[in-house]
């Protein structure tokens, strides 16, 4: 379970209890980082500052306590 406190993201979002369900899984890490990026070419509204903070630092302590999961190294920048 997180350590992050997910209490006025959870209010807000109910169906986002799934990353606790997910914690610990390649999936819990994908799933945070969907919910960062927009999908919906523009229609999303996005999350507040707050639940954006919340949700990065899901993200960040995830890679922290499961690191084999973390693929941010292999982001591609396009300059090679």
């Amino acid at each position: 379970m997180p350590q992050t406190d997910t209490t006025a993201l959870y209010q807000k979002f109910p169906h986002l209890k799934e990353i606790d369900k997910l914690w610990g899984t390649r999936d819990a890490r994908d799933f945070i980082k969907s919910l960062m990026s927009d999908s919906r070419d523009g229609a999303r509204q996005g999350f507040s500052l707050e639940h954006s903070s919340t949700l990065f630092a899901l993200l960040v302590e995830h890679d922290e306590e499961f690191p084999q999961f973390d693929d941010s190294h292999a982001f591609n920048t396009g300059d090679d």
